[in-house]
């Protein structure tokens, strides 16, 4: 999906903006990683206590956004990348990781 939009922009001729996809890419990438480690390491805490498991997805939760409000920071305020393909990217990579959460809970495997 990130490479859809960064493509997009390329083609349309718009190549500074290939660059702030990527990043928006990179971030929802992270992002997910972080949600990973977070879920593997709250049912290793629920394992000795639920208050504990659910403690653990609720901090996850908060360092995804914290991260996520400092790489859009990163990437428009410092790096000034234009906002507009980072959040397209960010967004296209989202929804990416939404369809494939579906598509993954409907099969019966």
């Amino acid at each position: 999906m990130v490479a859809a939009v960064a493509g997009a922009y390329l083609v349309l001729g718009r190549q500074p903006a290939v660059p702030a996809a990527l990043f928006g890419g990179g971030i929802a990438l992270v992002n997910t990683l972080l949600l990973g480690l977070r879920v593997q390491r709250a049912g290793k805490a629920a394992e000795a206590s639920a208050a504990r498991g659910t403690l653990t997805l609720y901090f996850g939760a908060v360092e995804r956004f914290v991260f996520t409000l400092a790489g859009f920071g990163l990437g428009m305020g410092v790096l000034h990348l234009p906002p507009l393909p980072l959040l397209l990217a960010f967004a296209a990579a989202q929804a990416g990781y939404l369809i494939a959460a579906r598509g993954a809970s409907d099969s019966p495997v």
